[in-house]
């Protein structure tokens, strides 16, 4: 008890010179069995108190987590935002896999710390909702290609939260609407060339639209080449599209591909390459496109 006393008298106190907004939300934990909209509604308390968009940790706890307390089990992270228990299991966050709220306060701290770095460059993370993904991936720190998830979830974490305590929404205001169950996977569609020119452009290229909505897509291919015993694999960086929006995936070839592929297109010879975009939306419903590129010198 004095350990969540003690958090939630730190997250009371507004950061970088950013006012602390009121939000009537009850502020103690709600417990680990608790459903998400309760968690999510907390979580956002908190962030607002320290100055902090309200949305910000709840996106980044559906994505790690799913808004679940997770136990270490025999992985090196645990909680609410998969936080490295070697790394971050000492003063002041000692013990936070226990303590959700210590949890709470490590997202907040370095939320607040990312932020500081961001106005001594000129910018504000603050005042651009549209890149908030980003300012979580600085905190949670995933691999490359996992850096747009976050920002797929800004309208299922304001769903959860509601109205009463989004940023800049008002006090009050009616229950939490939870998100609707979406169980229907994206559909993606591919366009571009079919014969490509690898050598030339440097990559292999490919286009990718999600018409009915919000997506992230990442592509990989593989490359047989003759005379060779293991295919060249290459892959491209994921990217978030809106609704419609179409998006140029490149599949860079290193120097050691390149030279293999001009041997591979000696004489004329055509090679071809099988190419996957894996996307998926916002609740994490994925699905695969595929198509042959037909490659030449």
């Amino acid at each position: 008890m004095k350990v969540r006393v003690a958090v939630l008298a730190i997250l009371a106190t507004a950061i970088v010179g950013t006012p602390a907004r009121a939000c009537p939300l009850p502020v103690a934990y709600p417990g680990d069995g608790a459903a998400k909209d309760a968690i999510a509604q907390w979580m956002a308390r908190g962030a607002l108190a320290a100055g902090l968009p309200g949305e910000l940790p709840v996106m980044g706890a559906l994505v790690e987590s799913s808004l679940t307390n997770l136990p270490q089990a025999d992985r090196d992270t645990a909680g609410y935002f998969q936080t490295r228990v070697a790394v971050w299991n000492k003063p002041p966050y000692q013990d936070f896999p226990q303590h959700p709220e210590l949890q709470l306060q490590w997202f907040v701290d370095l939320a607040t710390q990312a932020r500081r770095a961001d106005l001594a460059r000129g910018f504000d993370p603050l005042g651009d909702e549209t890149l908030w993904g980003n300012w979580i991936a600085d905190v949670l720190m995933p691999a490359e290609p996992y850096r747009g998830r976050y920002q797929l979830r800004l309208a299922e974490a304001r769903a959860l939260i509601g109205p009463a305590c989004q940023d800049g929404a008002p006090a009050g205001g009616p229950p939490p609407v939870p998100a609707p169950a979406d169980t229907t996977a994206p559909l993606a569609r591919l366009s571009g060339p079919r014969e490509q020119h690898p050598l030339r452009r440097g990559a292999l290229l490919v286009d990718v639209t999600c018409p009915a909505e919000a997506c992230t897509a990442t592509a990989a291919a593989t490359v047989r080449l003759p005379g060779r015993a293991h295919a060249l694999r290459l892959a491209a960086r994921s990217v978030v599209l809106g609704a419609g929006q179409k998006q140029t995936l490149r599949l860079v070839l290193g120097r050691s591909a390149r030279s293999a592929l001009r041997r591979a297109l000696r004489g004329g010879r055509v090679v071809r390459a099988k190419l996957v975009v894996a996307v998926a939306d916002t609740v994490g419903n994925q699905a695969t496109a595929a198509r042959t590129l037909r490659l030449t010198p």
